[in-house]
């Protein structure tokens, strides 16, 4: 903790208070002023910031002007906290600059905080200060999306709060209720015991001291997180439950907070737009940590941030598609995103098999779907751009789907982040990201149902054509390319 005039530098926490109040920047604007401040008054050189700042990666210069804009904007009536020296660099203002006692923050059992998560740093605030309000915090979003570490973040920035009594449950590989109780007594230091005595134990333990549970990849095992969680939740007012799941577990004390992809840059944007886009930036990161990179040339950047739409901002999928830089290229990595399933498998090793390739991220929600929902998810593919519940009725109801079964199955896929809701004005409109489309639209080739949903929505598209319904014109002009399905 380093105290500059009015404002508090938490290093450890990466917190920017003024007054005591949090001051929102940017996670590259936060290292800039962290190395300033770290000097003293002493002036840093525009080198120095760029090895400090991006260590090891080769980016423009400009990047240090843009993420500088970005900080003083931040810091308002502040802005002159930070002196330009032109042609120099820059230092600290005339502050008092004083070393603050560190917050204790051991990081217990939880596996290492990965080293920057970008563009993250304003829904970090948001969980820490939601995990303060809610007993139990659940994470959701689609597979890749980043929800497992966002919460090893925050549950590392929250550590101190609980003494850092913090308990972290990998559930990924737990099938049974049973075996997700006795991981949580083992991570919590308990013996493993049978399900009536075991639950009794733990909840005896966690209503004697504050203690926060990071459960881990909860949604195939969400039945029984639920019904473990609930209780104990009831008998602890000190106790903080921060889960990852990609669906809600649906019990009372819940709050949800849905995790959305990285923000991706609009083919209009300029180039200096591109470069401050979190997707273009992480994708950037991680082909750069790769023994050839990637270059800045204008066009390249804008290879980046096609890329980065047609991955709809998800991180997994972002990472993978720039771990086949090496090989591919970047112009090699675009003109082969039609077939991303096959291509986007360069995980790491150590990570999740169902995060080293975007097809395993995929299988892993699929298998968890029941019989309706997979079958309706399968036949959404035809949709190549958002659709409304009478369109989907539409096109995929039959003899083996009613009406009834594509109201439940729609429902479990936006419960399960497999589709996405959104209300236009009074009505719902749904929307599968590009990869899960793509995903989808696998599946669907390999069924007898192909032709017979090509043929139902060319029929319907046909239909709204010759209706002249100046509405559903312009949808189905959106729509074009569907035209031939």
């Amino acid at each position: 903790m380093m105290e500059l005039g009015r404002f508090e530098l938490d290093l450890g926490m990466r917190r920017l208070l003024r007054d005591g109040e949090a001051v929102r920047v940017g996670s590259r604007a936060f290292d800039i002023l962290a190395a300033i401040a770290a000097a003293g008054g002493r002036l840093v050189t525009r080198d120095e910031l760029m090895k400090t700042v991006w260590p090891g990666s080769i980016v423009e210069e400009g990047n240090i002007d843009v993420n500088l804009s970005a900080l003083r904007k931040a810091l308002g009536p502040d802005r002159d906290l930070i002196i330009t020296v032109p042609g120099r660099g820059y230092q600290l203002a005339q502050v008092p600059v004083k070393p603050l006692p560190a917050r204790s923050v051991v990081r217990v059992g939880l596996p290492a905080r990965r080293v920057s998560l970008v563009g993250r740093e304003a829904v970090i605030g948001q969980l820490c200060a939601a995990l303060a309000d809610a007993p139990v915090l659940t994470l959701t979003g689609t597979g890749g999306v980043g929800k497992t570490s966002l919460a090893i973040e925050v549950a590392h920035r929250m550590a101190g709060e609980f003494d850092n009594r913090v308990a972290f449950v990998e559930l990924a590989t737990l099938n049974t209720r049973e075996a997700v109780l006795q991981a949580i007594m083992t991570c919590c230091g308990l013996p493993a015991e049978n399900e009536t005595p075991g639950l009794a134990a733990l909840t005896t333990e966690l209503a004697r001291t504050p203690r926060l549970l990071l459960l881990d990849s909860a949604e195939h095992v969400i039945g029984a997180v639920a019904e473990i969680v609930e209780p104990l939740l009831a008998a602890s007012a000190t106790l903080r439950v921060l889960v990852t799941s990609r669906e809600p577990l649906r019990i009372r004390p819940e709050a949800l907070f849905k995790v959305d992809p990285l923000a991706t840059p609009t083919a209009q944007a300029s180039d200096a737009e591109m470069l401050q886009s979190p997707a273009v930036e992480l994708f950037r990161q991680r082909a750069n940590a790769l023994p050839a990179g990637v270059g800045a040339e204008n066009h390249e950047i804008r290879l980046i941030g096609e890329i980065c739409r047609r991955l709809d901002g998800i991180p997994l999928a972002i990472e993978l598609a720039a771990a086949r830089v090496d090989v591919l290229g970047v112009e090699g990595v675009r003109r082969r995103l039609d077939d991303r399933l096959a291509i986007l498998t360069g995980g790491y090793r150590t990570a999740m098999p169902r995060h080293q390739t975007l097809r395993a991220t995929f299988d892993a929600s699929f298998t968890l779907l029941g019989d309706v929902a997979r079958c309706l998810f399968q036949r959404l593919a035809i949709f190549n751009t958002p659709f409304t519940f009478d369109s989907m009725r539409a096109v995929v109801c039959d003899a083996a789907l009613t009406e009834d079964d594509v109201i439940d199955g729609i429902g479990e896929l936006v419960a399960k982040s497999l589709v996405n809701v959104s209300l236009d004005g009074s009505e719902a409109v749904y929307r599968l990201f590009e990869s899960t489309r793509a995903y989808a639209a696998d599946k669907l080739r390999g069924t007898e149902d192909v032709r017979q949903i090509a043929s139902r929505h060319a029929r319907f598209v046909a239909a709204l054509i010759d209706a002249h319904d100046e509405r559903d014109a312009i949808t189905v002009a959106a729509s074009a390319d569907l035209l031939a399905a």
